[in-house]
């Protein structure tokens, strides 16, 4: 018995769910096509039709959704968000040129190598010299010369500097372009400058390693005419000569260019800074203009517009939304002139997440 009395309730309750579900469909279209008709008004007034990106494609628009008993959420997807991302862009720039600040990575190895030279020589120091040994040490005496040219070019880490320098140069360059703050005439000059720094450092390079197999020919062939050996230190000495003030236009350009990309850096923040408050402030009162022309959305219902991309940044880097919360009633009370527009900003919700 008990069991048919529940059969026949919840047989009762579906009939009934399913009558309140085919009542609220004529209302909840009449609300969408109010929905839409907002939106579109909501997207003239806040210019987003002006704003254009490539392929003239709009960089604003506005999706909807409506959750019965409450209210109207409107996801704004504005062109400051995507100026957000220039930001974003030239902070990984930034980051990236962090990293490759780095020391010559085959230093160790060759303090390794020189600390096991000194072992052996110091080693080969306090054994009695056999006739041998002292013709072989005779034969390194008459080759000492080379062997400290080879050294010299051995400890040459120009090359890894130069290529440092010309790397967060060309990081900079990149940033300052994604910024606006040069255009492509200026990105173009200062690629041609700094491409010219590495082809000539490419070309002093080349000199110093045809150098170096000089020196290793006439090392091992015994040739030890002096007029040879100061040819050879010769033409070292001169391209050392060349490579130092190369070494030093490269780390000066980067420098310059890492000031330059940083101040334009903190001026674009606070420039999207001061664009989200005056874009909140015209959000506000648009919504005071033309809020209560939701008239399908219950009274006591809310609008939630959700601005993507604009929210608070944390420690850990995460983007956020910027969301507005509206009660319908302080709408029209705004429109109506009851309230003012500072009024209707302290009563609404407005936090990121």
């Amino acid at each position: 018995m008990r069991r048919a009395i529940r059969q026949t309730l919840a047989v009762a309750v579906a009939v009934v769910s399913a009558a309140s579900v085919t009542a609220q469909g004529p209302l909840i279209e009449d609300l969408q096509r109010n929905v839409d008709i907002f939106s579109g008004v909501l997207e003239d007034a806040l210019d987003f039709e002006q704003a254009k990106g490539l392929f003239g494609l709009s960089l604003g628009g506005i999706e909807s959704t409506y959750l019965i008993g409450q209210g109207v959420v409107l996801e704004l997807r504005t062109p400051l968000a995507n100026s957000r991302n220039r930001l974003s862009l030239a902070s990984l720039n930034s980051a990236m040129q962090t990293l490759q600040v780095r020391g010559n990575p085959f230093e160790a190895l060759a303090l390794s190598q020189s600390r096991a030279q000194s072992l052996s020589s110091s080693s080969s120091s306090s054994a009695p010299a056999s006739p041998v040994m002292t013709l072989r040490n005779e034969s390194a005496g008459s080759t000492s010369a080379y062997n400290q040219m080879m050294e010299r070019v051995a400890n040459v880490d120009y090359s890894l500097a130069v290529n440092n320098a010309i790397q967060q140069a060309t990081e900079s360059a990149r940033s300052l372009r994604s910024l606006g703050s040069i255009d492509e005439g200026d990105y173009a000059e200062l690629r041609a400058d700094i491409e010219g720094l590495r082809a000539e450092m490419g070309e002093k390079m080349q000199d110093l390693r045809e150098i170096e197999a000089q020196i290793r020919e006439s090392t091992s062939q015994a040739i030890t005419q002096s007029n040879i050996e100061e040819e050879l230190r010769l033409k070292l000495n001169t391209v050392m000569a060349q490579i130092e003030p190369l070494r030093e236009q490269a780390v000066a350009k980067a420098a310059q260019l890492r000031r330059r990309s940083e101040q334009a850096e903190q001026a674009y923040t606070q420039q999207w800074q001061q664009d989200v408050v005056m874009f909140e402030d015209k959000l506000y009162q648009v919504m005071c203009d033309y809020g209560s022309t939701l008239r399908e959305l219950p009274r006591d219902e809310r609008v939630s517009i959700i601005l993507t991309g604009l929210g608070e940044q944390g420690a850990d880097q995460r983007r956020t939304d910027k969301i507005h919360v509206f009660n319908k009633a302080d709408l029209q009370a705004c429109q109506s002139d009851d309230i003012s527009v500072a009024t209707l900003r302290e009563r609404s919700d407005h936090y990121s997440y």
